[in-house]
């Protein structure tokens, strides 16, 4: 009785009209939100190597230049540490540049794909 009830609610739902209706560009809106997502997670992933390699960099060189002279490295240290606002600001700026230039900028102006022209319709 059961299965014969169920079989006939099934019937019914595939004959009856839905409540809801899709626009016709639904498909098109999905996937330029799925290539936006993509692409934001890209561009992070891009803007973070590069942070790390410079960061990498930047330890090398110290570091280098630590085994060779420890005087270079206190004096380059003892120039950060007091001027810590300025070169806060100098670090800053740059690594909003970097960001703004590898995430923003591309976010902001990146062409997205095109509609495609409906069958029967002409584009000109």
């Amino acid at each position: 009785m059961k299965n014969k009830e169920l079989d006939h609610r099934i019937e019914k739902s595939f004959r009856a009209e839905p409540d809801f209706h899709l626009s016709t560009d639904f498909a098109q809106k999905v996937a330029i939100t799925l290539v936006r997502h993509e692409q934001w997670k890209t561009d992070l992933l891009e803007y973070f190597s590069i942070a790390g390699v410079l960061l990498l960099l930047l330890a090398v060189v110290s570091g280098f230049y630590y085994f060779i002279d420890k005087e270079i490295v206190m004096h380059v240290f003892s120039f950060l540490s007091e001027n810590v606002i300025q070169v806060f600001l100098v670090v800053f700026l740059l690594n909003f540049i970097l960001f703004a230039d590898r995430v923003l900028l591309r976010l902001l102006f990146r062409s997205l794909p095109q509609a495609l022209p409906r069958r029967g319709v002409s584009t000109s």
